[in-house]
Order: C-alpha cells, then sequence, then structure tokens
C-alpha cells in the first residue's frame, strides 16, 4: 500500500526525493534516502515475544505475503458499480463514481444507520466524521455521538462496521458516495451498505477478481524479492511454517507462484509450508465450530477436494498422513492444524496477518496464538514521522506554548483585578488579551490542522488522533505482540530472538517528548 499513500506524501512537500516508478522493491524505492530503508523496515513489538518458544509460525496470504496495488482496488471499484446499477440503484450516478485510495484509512469507523464515517481516539471519542464525503462540523458530531449524560457511544452492534482490513476501502469509498446520493431520497443507508458489501463480495467470488489477476498478477500484485528466504529461514531454524488463507487454492496457487517467481503450473511454492490451508473460512476457523476439513488434490490448477471425515483426527494430523495424502487442505478449524503442527497450545504458534479482527483479535482472544501485524500504511508514516519531526511538530509545539501563555495572561488579569475589587469585564486591558488568546487558539488550530493534513487530507496519522492514540493504534497495541510494514521484513530478525517493547510510561514520567 506505499503507493497508495505516495500522492499524499508529494502534497505534503517533504518527500520529494521519494519518487518512485510504478512497482519497484521498495529497496528500489528508497534509494534516495538510504537512511529511511532501515526506518521503514524495523519490527515494533507490544508484548514481549520470546521466538525460541514458537514451534510453528503461519502466515495470512493477502495483504500479508501478498501486497496489492491500487489496480487491484480498481478491479473490485468498478465491478461492484456495475453490480450496484444491476441492483437497481441509479445509473447516471453510480458511473460517475470515482475510487480515491486517500479517501478512506483502516481504523475507521462505519456508521451504518446515520451513513457516516468515523475515526475515534483511544477512549471513543470521535474525533473526525463524514457523513458521506461532506465533512461533520465539531457540532454535528458532538450531537450525534455524545450521548445526554456525557457519554461516549460503545460503537458496537449492528449499525457499526469497522475498516479492519485495506480489503475494506473499496467498501468505504463505495459506500460514502453512495450516502451523497441517497441524501437526495432512495434506500436506507444501512440497506445500501449491504448492497455494497455483497457486491464487493460477488467480485471475489464470480471472477472479476481473480480471472484478471491471474491472466497478468504482475500488474495487481507487488514483488517481494526477500519473501522466500524470510519463509526458508524459519524452516532451516526448525520451525512448522504453514499458510492460513481464506482464498481458495485456484486463486492461492495463483498468487503464490508469482510471488516466488514460477509459472503457474510450477506450484513449487508449497515445498516452502509445511502445511497448507486454502478456504479456511476466518474467523470460522479459529472457533469451536464443527467445520469439515477437506484435503486438495493439487494436480489441477484448480485443486480437488477429498472429504476423509470420520477418519480420526490423529491419523489426519499426523506427519505420516501429510507425507503419504499431501499437505494442502480447505476449511476446517484450529484443532486440526494444531494436530498437523504437533503444537501442545496456542502460545506456540506465531500467526502474521493484516485483519484486525480476523486474524489478530480471534485468534489471539481465542487460542492464544501469538500475533504479528502487518502494516502497510507503516512506511510512509514512518517517513513522515522523520521528515516532519523538526518542522511541523515543533510548531505546534511553540503555538501550544503561546496559547498557554495568553490564557494564563488572561487569568493573571482577572485574578489582579479580582484582588483589587475591580470588574474584569470592565477591564481596558480585558479585550485586547482576549483577542490574542482567541488569535493564539486559532494559530494552534491552524498548525494542528496542517500536521494532521501532512499524514491524510481527511483522517491524519494512522496511529494519532488528536493528541491522543488512535483506536486502531490501542487495538494494535491490544491485540499484535509484534508489528510491522511487510510479512518480509521479519527476514532480519533471528528465528529465535526475544522482541521487547518499551517501557510504559504513564504521562507525568517524560515532559520532554515532542507533541503529535
Amino acid at each position: 500500500m506505499m503507493r497508495r499513500r505516495a500522492t499524499l506524501l508529494l502534497q505534503a512537500g517533504v518527500l520529494q526525493a521519494l519518487v518512485m516508478p510504478r512497482q519497484p522493491p521498495i529497496k528500489t524505492a528508497l534509494r534516495a534516502a538510504p537512511d529511511m530503508e532501515d526506518l521503514t523496515r524495523r519490527v515494533f513489538c507490544s508484548r514481549e515475544l520470546n521466538m525460541a518458544n514458537i514451534e510453528a509460525v503461519g502466515f495470512d496470504m493477502d495483504y500479508t505475503l501478498a501486497q496489492y496495488n491500487e489496480a487491484f482496488d480498481m478491479l473490485a471499484f468498478e465491478g461492484a458499480k456495475d453490480k450496484l446499477i444491476d441492483m437497481g440503484y441509479p445509473s447516471e450516478e453510480i458511473q460517475k463514481f470515482k475510487f480515491d485510495p486517500l479517501q478512506h484509512t483502516r481504523g475507521l469507523v462505519i456508521d451504518k444507520r446515520r451513513g457516516n464515517i468515523l475515526k475515534m481516539d483511544r477512549h471513543k471519542y470521535v474525533r473526525r466524521a463524514y457523513h458521506g464525503t461532506r465533512e461533520l462540523s465539531r457540532a454535528e458530531r458532538k450531537a450525534q455521538y455524545i450521548l445526554d449524560a456525557g457519554a461516549t457511544p460503545t460503537f458496537v452492534g449492528n449499525d457499526y462496521v469497522n475498516v479492519d482490513s485495506l480489503f475494506q476501502l473499496v467498501d468505504a469509498s463505495l459506500f460514502a458516495q453512495l450516502v451523497d446520493v441517497l441524501d437526495e431520497g432512495g434506500p436506507s443507508y444501512a440497506q445500501a451498505f449491504r448492497d455494497v458489501r455483497h457486491a464487493v463480495d460477488l467480485c471475489h467470488q464470480d471472477g472479476v477478481i481473480k480471472d484478471q489477476v491471474a491472466i497478468e498478477p504482475s500488474k495487481y500484485i507487488i514483488p517481494d524479492d526477500n519473501l522466500v528466504p524470510m519463509l526458508t529461514q524459519y524452516r532451516l531454524a526448525g520451525k512448522k511454517v504453514f499458510l492460513l488463507t481464506n482464498s481458495l487454492f485456484d486463486y492461492t496457487n495463483v498468487v503464490m507462484n508469482f510471488l516466488v517467481g514460477k509459472d503457474v503450473n510450477d506450484r513449487a511454492w508449497v515445498d516452502l509450508f509445511d502445511v497448507v490451508v486454502v478456504g479456511a473460512g476466518k474467523p470460522a476457523f479459529l472457533g469451536d465450530g464443527r467445520r469439515d476439513m477437506l484435503r486438495v488434490d493439487a494436480g489441477t490448477n484448480m485443486g480437488t477436494l477429498h472429504n476423509f471425515v470420520g477418519k480420526p483426527v490423529s491419523e489426519v494430523g499426523g506427519p505420516a498422513f501429510l507425507q503419504r495424502e499431501g499437505k494442502i487442505f480447505q476449511s476446517g478449524t484450529w484443532k486440526e492444524l494444531h494436530e498437523m503442527l504437533e503444537v501442545g497450545s496456542g502460545s506456540e504458534v506465531l500467526y502474521v496477518g493484516d485483519h484486525m479482527y480476523g486474524d489478530m483479535i480471534r485468534s489471539k482472544r481465542s487460542l492464544g496464538w501469538r500475533t504479528t501485524l502487518i502494516v502497510p500504511e507503516l512506511e510512509p508514516e514512518l517517513v513522515l514521522d522523520a521528515q516532519l519531526d523538526l518542522p511541523l511538530r515543533h510548531v505546534v509545539a511553540e503555538k501550544e506554548k503561546e496559547c498557554e501563555e495568553a490564557e494564563l495572561a488572561v487569568q493573571e488579569l482577572r485574578l489582579s483585578l479580582l484582588s483589587q475589587g475591580l470588574d474584569f469585564l470592565e477591564s481596558d486591558e480585558r479585550e485586547a488579551l482576549e483577542k490574542a488568546q482567541e488569535e493564539s487558539r486559532e494559530a494552534l488550530k491552524e498548525a494542528r490542522d496542517a500536521l494532521h493534513r501532512a499524514y491524510h487530507p481527511h483522517w491524519g496519522p494512522l496511529f494519532r488522533s488528536g493528541n491522543q492514540a488512535s483506536r486502531f493504534a490501542k487495538q494494535v497495541v491490544d491485540y499484535s505482540c509484534i508489528y510491522t510494514s511487510r510479512a518480509s521484513n521479519l527476514l532480519a530478525t533471528s528465528p529465535s530472538r526475544t522482541f521487547r517493547p518499551p517501557s510504559d510510561f504513564m504521562p507525568h514520567d517524560d515532559d520532554e517528548r515532542p507533541p503529535m
């Protein structure tokens, strides 16, 4: 998703040296700023993780091993537009819809009932909100999302949808533009969202997307030369490596062969893994329900399914079975997977994925898996952090100091007059001081807005919301043990390394950190 942000960064005027061609590896793209490459490839730790205790390392495929570009999103966006027209939405309006990769980000919440899209801080306070494509004023936000007692809504239930995956940026874009149309009349916003979700889902199921990717994978998938060495590193260290993806075998075969640089008929990618589960159906795969696991015969590119229901789990999952029958499966649950991997508990499994709920939250809560979150958006954000550290952040700090001094001047005058028995409202100095106070507040707001827009024109930095950590940042800390911008970054870390997080700070521990 680095390319999604390139236009934004150039508009911010801070990354002119990083103009990149269409699909180079990041190593080439960052050649103009060699110090930035190490920065963007770092692995960050939220919770201590001793890799020596990990017996099996698993990977999602889409947006984890495989990163897609904007052309991939356009397949879903344009295909879903056609399907919305087929559902009866006005063709003339729908055809005008344009996909803007900078319109939305991960970590947002869609309010289906009101037609709004929200960004919250870690306390679930709504800091930014759009109704369709129109930004709501502060008064509108407070009227809709501050309860009578001053509390904030919980944002759970059927009215809300979390934008947990990069796949969902297409949903958010279509929904926002459709809300603008429905403001003039039509189905409810909630019904419109259901229709958008169904339209995009159909594109993933009926060949609108996968058929085009199969024809020319290089047009949609970003290559990464470090993936194969990274996967091989874990197997050489004695760890089991598995692939767990919701994509079916035919599409998985296309994508993985492209990533390892092989022809679609080769299937050499399978040898990189001890177990492969396609069509997993996460998050249901991570639950305790009964779901039959099928063996995939990879003799054809489509993959023929064989049912082995009724056989003991020990026979199905044992090494002898995998060697004799093959190691590619579909559906099932974590129980069969654990048996195949020969792990005793979830804490011996590290899973690498991109979906906050389907990969991180469910696997950690339900199974105790250790987790690695892939955040492609982290790369440009880290570069911006470094580029903006002196100019904009220090301007914000300066304006905050000026604002505080102006407020103190007003307060000191008020107390001085009170001690003299004089009326503050009748003071000649009051008007000048209050004017200076208002000007300092406006200057601070402008400085903060400039910093906000440098990261994203609508939503600001992914991990911040105002001066608080964003809701997404809180989820990253709560549910991922480590996180990084791409799976191949793990190549630079030892398979037996112990990751340790920074020391926890209370607000009073450090007054010197620059503000966001």
